[in-house]
């Protein structure tokens, strides 16, 4: 068992490593021969003279002139050299941070997944933060269904939802749809979300942008330094970026003991690369990030109009946040010779949360507060073969993750909550002959939770351990270097748990969920290389499912979804180019519960039978840009079998934007939901009244950058 000592002040710990950082990199700056570099999607780890670095700078100003904006990349089968995923997988490079402000933007550039104002987006028709819900959630500990990676460490559920990272100096964003249990492990039977932040570099860099956006009076900024601080042997990048101003969710009345519809979000983050001439095949980076996030995060409505974007039921009570991540990693790799590779990954994450509750009328009996702490420690060692021409490529690891929460409020429920979870896994690729090869790996994962946690009606005391086998196996076959094919078949699963009953305060718990995916991919490259495709064919055979069902965690006995994702990319030019997306999804429950037969053949929540995108870009030899995107999102219910539940869904909405970039500043102007469209999406009947999480009505926003 790994048992760590964290400081009591890792705050203002993190806050004094960022602030000496900056210093002593301000410090050698002033010593060192300023060498321009603007943003490069490359991490510079291999040595670089002078002259390289010039050489950088001049191609990515050059860039500039062009008016660069979005590149985006979307591949079928990725073979990369630390895993093989040959899974549908959408990879959005250089996105724009202000139109795609976090994971949640995203879903428009994704087929079958949909997202929402606040929570994990659902891909294929699994509900990406699991079956529960709020205090269902809290109360269960049940488990978010797609996982999200950031750097390599995982998000817990509250993390994400409550704190969200932003896209601010990232270098890229990839979904991966379909379970990812092989290696990506926990919380992944829905897919997976990877985001990874760029790296220092050994060369100067520098950007800045200031913004606003009408939906609510948003003001944006951002700023980014990166340099050599020792050359050619250590380098360092700081950022920063926040969010301030109002939810477009206006909330009337005089008596709320807080503001329910301020926003407020800021993120900084420091990293350090180490790439020691000494050693000169190891590179070690180290990471430390704070972010923070305050007031509105449910976007909620309430009737008889929903898009009034008002929230004024006294009956209703509604919350706002003030949640914190502090987190500390390092990352070592080593080349041990030129077929193998080590990697080695620690991460430390200490999360704090608080929610307050109120109505309008500031009612005493709907005053409430509540307040979760967290701290996590990822472990994860990763062995990469990967020999220049050779016919087996693979990645083996361990991996260990434990999470230590206590939850303290005046809402009824109280307690704490132990998780561990220790696996070993294995994923690879061999060449049998000609174009074919096998595709074989498998993960073997224990997951323990102990929770214990008192709640006014009932008390849920439960010590449940979980060994699953997760194995994958199929078959590629290459055509010719620009088209191949691939089928394949894995499992996943995600945890049970244990609940209380809402109405008799019994306990109860529910099992594990697994599914079996079989995936039929296709890639090629037509019209010399300008027009790219991908197409995915799946089948999944869920047993278990879980699901949420009057107030209760119920096991679905056996449910399965079809679905058919077709993406393309066209460059008409270097500067035009156009791309789009469609998902076809069928989902059924082809057995229901004894005592909830009238879910029998019903679909799946969150899961509508089609999306499509469909978007161009377009950049100018004087340095004027323009881009459009329209998203397709068909019906769907927010809930099985729940005569609570709002038909949501089926909205068009289209983004659009327009700039000029210049070899040192960039103007963007851009529209987001053009037409204005109603966005539902989630809706509930209560007892008190309809109310609705809607998404954002039209805005129009302008950002500003500078970068050298």
């Amino acid at each position: 068992m790994l048992a760590l000592q964290t400081s009591s002040h890792p705050k203002k710990y993190f806050l004094l490593c960022t602030a000496l950082t900056f210093v002593s990199a301000m410090t050698l700056q002033c010593l060192t021969k300023q060498a321009f570099a603007s943003e490069n999607t490359t991490a510079t780890t291999n040595k670089q003279d002078a002259k390289q670095a010039h050489k950088a700078a001049a191609e990515k100003n050059a860039a500039n002139a062009a008016g660069s904006t979005e590149s985006i990349v979307v591949i079928g089968q990725k073979l990369g050299r630390l895993q093989n995923t040959n899974s549908a997988i959408t990879v959005l490079r250089k996105l724009d941070s202000s139109e795609y402000r976090s994971l949640y933007d995203v879903v428009n550039r994704v087929p079958n997944m949909i997202g929402n104002a606040a929570d994990i987006p659902t891909i294929r028709g699994v509900t990406g933060s699991g079956a529960g819900g709020g205090v269902f959630t809290i109360m269960s500990g049940s488990r978010p269904r797609t996982a999200v990676i950031i750097d390599g460490l995982p998000e817990t559920y509250a993390g994400q939802r409550y704190a969200d990272s932003g896209t601010w100096d990232m270098e890229q964003v990839s979904v991966l749809r379909g379970p990812q249990a092989t290696t990506q492990g926990r919380n992944a039977i829905g897919g997976a979300i990877t985001l990874s932040s760029k790296a220092p570099t050994q060369f100067w860099q520098a950007a800045i942008r200031g913004g606003y956006e009408s939906a609510g009076s948003k003001g944006t900024f951002a700023g980014m330094l990166s340099g050599p601080i020792i050359k050619d042997e250590l380098a360092f990048r700081i950022t920063a970026d926040g969010v301030r101003g109002n939810s477009y969710i206006h909330y009337p009345g005089t008596n709320w003991p807080f503001n329910p519809r301020e926003i407020s979000q800021t993120s900084v983050r420091g990293k350090l690369l180490w790439t020691p001439k000494a050693i000169p095949k190891l590179s070690v980076t180290l990471m430390g990030w704070h972010r923070e996030q305050q007031g509105e995060y449910l976007y909620t409505s309430t009737a008889p109009d929903l898009f009034n974007y008002r929230f004024d039921n006294t009956n209703m009570n509604t919350r706002v946040t003030d949640s914190s991540v502090d987190e500390a990693s390092l990352r070592a790799t080593y080349q041990i010779s030129n077929a193998l590779s080590n990697q080695l990954t620690y991460g430390h994450v200490w999360y704090d949360a608080v929610f307050r509750q109120s109505n309008a009328l500031g009612s005493a009996n709907t005053l409430a507060h509540f307040a979760l702490k967290e701290q996590n420690n990822t472990v994860e060692d990763r062995f990469i073969y990967a020999p220049a021409a050779s016919r087996l490529n693979a990645v083996g690891g361990l991996y260990y993750f434990n999470r230590d929460q206590d939850i303290k409020s005046d809402l009824g429920v109280n307690g704490p909550d132990k998780e561990r979870t220790y696996a070993a896994y294995v994923d690879g690729t061999l060449h049998l002959v000609a174009g074919l090869n096998l595709i074989a790996g498998a993960r073997v994962e224990r997951e323990e939770q102990k929770r214990d946690v008192a709640l006014s009606w009932g008390k849920v005391q439960s010590d449940i351990g979980t060994t699953m086998f997760l194995p994958k196996g199929g078959l590629s076959y290459t055509f010719t270097p620009v088209t191949s094919a691939s089928f394949t078949v894995r499992r996943g699963y995600n945890p049970g748990g244990g609940a209380i009953d809402w109405n008799t305060g019994s306990y109860y718990q529910y099992n594990k969920e697994t599914v079996t995916t079989y995936e039929l991919g296709g890639h090629t490259e037509l019209l010399d290389r300008k027009l790219n495709l991908n197409t995915n064919l799946f089948y999944n055979d869920y047993h278990s499912y879980q699901d949420l069902i009057n107030y209760t965690f119920v096991n679905i006995p056996r449910g399965r979804s079809l679905g058919l994702e077709a993406e393309a990319l066209y460059n008409f030019t270097k500067s035009f180019r156009v791309f789009g997306g469609l998902g076809l999804l069928a989902t059924k429950i082809t057995q229901a519960p004894t005592q909830y037969q009238s879910v029998q053949g019903q679909k799946f929540s969150n899961a509508p039978s089609a999306t499509l995108n469909v978007g161009l870009e377009k950049t100018f030899k004087n340095g004027l840009f323009l881009g459009a995107n329209f998203n397709r999102v068909g019906s769907y219910a927010p809930q099985i079998a729940s005569g609570q539940s709002v038909i949501s869904g089926n909205y068009n909405v289209l983004n659009a934007n327009i700039g000029y970039t210049a070899r040192y500043y960039t103007l963007r102007f851009y529209i987001k939901n053009l037409t204005n469209e109603h966005i539902l999406y989630s809706g509930q009947k209560l007892w008190s009244g309809v109310q609705g999480q809607v998404g954002q009505p039209r805005a129009f926003g302008f950002t500003v950058d500078g970068h050298i």
